[in-house]
């Protein structure tokens, strides 16, 4: 009874499919601290997921091959141990990467307007890149990389990042279709108004004032 009672948390349930994770992870020759940027969580959470201390949904196995650049038939040959064929085929793709280092996402930036829109909800609810990682479970690193473009954010992440900062969809869609972010004119505002005199200051502080919550 006291087995059954136990948290998964408590325990490993280490199946071929744990096991086909943690050999994939080492075949692209990655740290877990490697990993956790790429996948967008703590390496801590890899390690319980490689322990079997979480459970590995379907879900999670689409999100780490895509993170890994693993195809989900790759992974399946993993799981009934075909390792050589799986090597063989990442060895082809590897020599095309290493040719061509300018192309790999993670040396260069491609901040889209989506990953802009990201930073901008994040500073309208104060949040640090600390807070939001915490928010979103995943590591200040990941936060930073996907804010500065070196991580690529399909639809399903970015809805995910966006719920957890405590909007929505349509608030999302709203600060896309803006010309200008609303962050951009707070700071904007704030270098004028540090740029002041001190006489300026004090003429517009009562306009100003009149603004206040």
């Amino acid at each position: 009874m006291e087995v059954q009672n136990l948290r998964r948390s408590q325990k490993k349930v280490i199946t071929k499919e744990v096991t086909a994770l943690k050999k994939m992870r080492e075949m692209k020759g990655l740290s877990r601290k490697d990993a956790a940027p790429l996948v967008g969580v703590t390496f801590k959470l890899i390690e319980q997921l490689e322990n079997g201390r979480v459970e590995l949904t379907k879900s999670k196995i689409a999100h780490y091959c895509l993170a890994y650049g693993i195809s989900q038939n790759q992974y399946r040959d993993i799981c009934e141990g075909k390792i050589g064929k799986v090597q063989k085929d990442l060895c082809k793709v590897r020599i095309k990467v290493i040719e061509q280092n300018d192309l790999r996402r993670s040396y260069k930036k491609i901040i889209t307007k989506e990953a802009k829109v990201l930073y901008v909800l994040r500073r309208l609810k104060k949040l640090t890149q600390y807070d939001a990682s915490l928010l979103c479970d995943y590591s200040r690193t990941a936060i930073g990389h996907i804010e500065n473009g070196r991580i690529e954010i399909p639809n399903s992440r970015i809805k995910f990042i966006v719920e957890s900062y405590g909007f929505t969809m349509k608030d999302f869609d709203y600060h896309m279709n803006a010309e200008i972010f609303v962050t951009e004119i707070q700071d904007d505002c704030m270098n004028i108004i540090k740029g002041l005199s001190e006489e300026k200051l004090k003429a517009v502080y009562p306009l100003l004032s009149t603004f206040k919550n």
